[in-house]
């Protein structure tokens, strides 16, 4: 028994690492393929804006420009949210406040977070467990539960990583089960209970007088 769900814990990785690795080459190619296309539409139209300013096609020109500038804004949330070497870049601590400032600017929900214990005690790869843990928890907050606040809690003991997402949004009305069979919600949800499945952890989700909370545990001694 024993050894069977140790088989299933090092599945349960393995898929996650494919999943994160297919990320790695979307944001790839987008960067580079679709970002250089689209930074060559916006450098001939500006050109064009210069070459026909008074004309008929100036409006076209300026126009050309505007909507490369918004492909180049949902390119770079696209990359945000698909780029799985955030925290392999920076430090965790600094991979997650660029999260939250992208949460807030898009998102408009306002986050705090408070890290207690040493993050160096998590290898990188749950590191970005928590990271993504994080990544969605808030993306459901706002997309679905209409949040205007949350506020992440981090704590890590010699035993075991425990965090917890508060959000200010809407009462849950399903248990968990039925929200993760949601189609509108059962994605992001999904995924984050595959990593804590993944981590031997457990996951809840529950109403509090200051919102909805989801926490998790995750063993960090097998």
């Amino acid at each position: 028994m024993m050894n069977t769900q140790m088989s299933n814990t090092t599945l349960a990785r393995e898929n996650i690492e494919i999943l994160e690795h297919e990320r790695s080459k979307i944001a790839h190619d987008l960067h580079n393929d679709l970002g250089q296309n689209i930074t060559a539409i916006r450098i001939a139209a500006q050109l064009m804006c210069r070459q026909s300013e008074g004309r008929q096609t100036y409006p076209v020109a300026k126009s050309i420009v505007m909507l490369t500038d918004q492909m180049f804004d949902v390119m770079h949330q696209l990359l945000q949210r698909l780029d799985p070497h955030m925290v392999e870049k920076k430090d965790f601590r600094s991979g997650l406040d660029e999260l939250l400032a992208f949460v807030e600017e898009h998102m408009q929900l306002i986050c705090q977070i408070d890290i207690d214990g040493d993050v160096s005690r998590l290898d990188t790869t749950l590191q970005l467990a928590a990271y993504r843990i994080i990544q969605e928890a808030l993306t459901n907050a706002a997309r679905h539960g209409h949040a205007k606040r949350a506020t992440i809690k981090l704590s890590i003991s010699e035993t075991e990583l425990e965090l917890s997402i508060i959000n200010d949004g809407q009462a849950l009305t399903d248990s968990l089960s039925v929200l993760l069979q949601d189609k509108s919600s059962g994605f992001g949800l999904s995924g984050i209970q595959q990593r804590v499945l993944a981590w031997q952890g457990h996951l809840k989700f529950t109403n509090t007088a200051q919102g909805v909370n989801l926490s998790c545990t995750i063993p960090l001694v097998s």
